[in-house]
This record gives structure tokens, sequence and C-alpha cells, in this order.
């Protein structure tokens, strides 16, 4: 398997785990690191894109939680 396949199985894990994540649910760069493969740096570059585009909303303690696109933030 070469590098470029590699990275490709990461971003496709890294894929299917945000696709099915439902508002409420939490994820920490740690277990998508873990599932993924992926670097924590381009986890948390992902992460913290989500949470621009409102998303996700991250915690004082690093958990992100994926939001409703319809409803109020979750505090």
């Amino acid at each position: 398997m070469t590098a470029v396949e590699t990275c490709g199985t990461g971003w496709d894990r890294l894929h299917d785990i945000l696709l099915n994540i439902k508002p409420g649910d939490t994820i920490t760069p740690d277990d998508l690191v873990a599932q993924t493969g992926l670097s924590p740096e381009m986890v948390r570059t992902v992460l913290e894109a989500l949470t621009r585009a409102e998303l996700f909303e991250r915690t004082e303690t690093g958990v992100f939680i994926r939001r409703s696109l319809w409803g109020p933030p979750i505090s």
C-alpha cells in the first residue's frame, strides 16, 4: 500500500465517522486520531473548521459536540 492509499484510507474513515455522528454526539481529537490514523494536527484542523462552520461545538475540556442544523446551540 502506498502513502497516498494509506492517507486516503484514513480520510475515508474520518469521512465515515463524521457522517455518522448525530446531533448531541461527542468526539475527541484523540478518538479520531486512534480511529483514522491521521495526525493530531490534521484532525484538529478538520474539527476546528467544522466548529467555524457551526457543525460542532468545542467544550472547555476539548470534547467536540455535533450540533443540530435546525436547533439552538448545545450548551
